[in-house]
Formats: structure tokens, C-alpha cells, sequence
């Protein structure tokens, strides 16, 4: 925003503007913050899945040995 758009704001325009801000900030951080959870789930779902494909292929690589 320029200067004489900022002055030519009314206290209550201002008010609507903060209060959207806020609004925006707080869905975004709510996006963020699911966006996360989600992302730690994946990481510990793609452990849990590499470690059950080591635990394979050592098994696969006793039986062969035997």
C-alpha cells in the first residue's frame, strides 16, 4: 500500500484491515502446523517402512547363507 492510501484509511477501515490480517495469519498457521503433523507422520511411516525392508533383505540374505 502507498501513503495516501494508508492515510485515506478511516480507524474502522484500518480495524477491518487488521482483523483480516489476523484472520490470514491464523489460517496460515493453521495450514503450517497440519502441514507438519502430517510431515512427521510421513517420516516416521517411511522409517517404519525402511526398517521392515533391512529387516527383509537380512532375513533373505540368511536363508540364502544357509
Amino acid at each position: 500500500m502507498n501513503k495516501k492510501s494508508v492515510a485515506a484509511l478511516t480507524p474502522a477501515m484500518e480495524h477491518e484491515q487488521t482483523d483480516e490480517l489476523v484472520g490470514v495469519l491464523t489460517a496460515i498457521s493453521v495450514v503450517s502446523r497440519r502441514l507438519a503433523k502430517k510431515l512427521v507422520l510421513l517420516e516416521k511411516q517411511s522409517a517404519v517402512k525402511k526398517g521392515k525392508q533391512k529387516n527383509e533383505a537380512a532375513g533373505q540374505l540368511s536363508i540364502h547363507a544357509d
